[in-house]
């Protein structure tokens, strides 16, 4: 059993020896393979970043109270939405305020009058769901419709925007398995011609009664080495990149979401798990269909 591990293990690197071109190829196809599959992976985290800081800081719900209200009227019925529904980052603005924003040649022709101004409650909701953002205005239109102008956010707006946000993950989700199609039948390939060049030691091992799988070993093994060599230059490629790019001084929320939210191990653990995976696969897929 020992000898025949020893032999299995011999021919696989013997293989790489032999054959140091093909061998390049393969792991340099994992390579690149594990690095588009990286940026998939970064693409989905920041695409889902930018989803959500986008929605928490453009979900903001402008409720228009009643004109006919004093100020002091006006914000508790501000302060009691904000406590019944555990909401955060709620702004009052009295008639005052928004009259003070008004333009200047518009607040002559108006003679501070400001009896027809409402008061604005302003909420900023981190919600994720649209459904969710309409059922809390349903909530407060029934509690307070007679106290309530209208209640008013972004809608259309980021209805637009979740539909985008769609069809990126199935755009990036698509060119992730075409990607690893191509990397496997490459792959394959490859194992092929090493399987070719050695047509003469496998008749002979036929001969002597091997098992289909004593014989397939040696290339399965070698796809697997190809896999971590090519996981090794990836992460060496994914360590640069980490250690090289920095976007922390931005604040604004469109920036901070480009920074990824996994962490760079989970990175280096997915290419290995990958590269052994597409090691395994494509040298699989290419001995067994000369082999078996």
């Amino acid at each position: 059993m020992i000898e025949q591990i020893k032999f299995i293990l011999f021919e696989s690197f013997q293989s790489i020896k032999r054959y140091p071109l093909y061998s390049f190829i393969s792991s340099l196809t994992i390579m690149i393979c594990l690095i588009i599959i990286s940026f998939i992976i970064y693409l989905s985290n920041i695409t889902n970043n930018v989803s959500n800081n986008f929605k928490n800081n453009e979900s903001v719900l402008k409720i228009f109270i009643n004109n006919s209200l004093t100020d002091d009227e006006s914000q508790k019925i501000c302060k009691n939405i904000e406590d019944e529904h555990n909401l955060n980052e709620v702004i009052f603005q009295s008639k005052e305020t928004l009259f003070s924003d008004v333009d200047v040649n518009l607040k002559s022709w108006l003679k501070d009058d400001l009896s027809f101004i409402p008061c604005l409650c302003s909420v900023n909701i981190n919600l994720n769901r649209i459904d969710q953002i309409d059922s809390i205005i349903n909530l407060i239109n029934k509690k307070y419709k007679e106290n309530i102008e209208k209640i008013v956010y972004p809608k259309s707006y980021l209805v637009k925007f979740e539909k985008m946000l769609s069809l990126t993950y199935s755009i990036i989700f698509l060119i992730g398995i075409i990607v690893f199609i191509v990397s496997v039948f490459n792959i394959s390939n490859i194992i092929k011609l090493s399987i070719e060049s050695r047509k003469n030691l496998i008749e002979i091992l036929e001969l002597h009664g091997a098992k289909k799988y004593f014989i397939k070993a040696p290339f399965i093994i070698e796809g697997i080495i190809h896999g971590f060599i090519g996981f090794i230059f990836s992460s060496i490629f994914i360590t640069i990149i980490f250690n090289t790019f920095s976007i922390n001084s931005y604040t604004h929320f469109l920036a901070t979401s480009l920074i990824t939210t996994i962490p760079y191990n989970i990175y280096i653990f997915l290419n290995l798990i990958f590269g052994v995976l597409l090691g395994l696969i494509g040298s699989n897929l290419g001995a067994s269909k000369y082999i078996d």
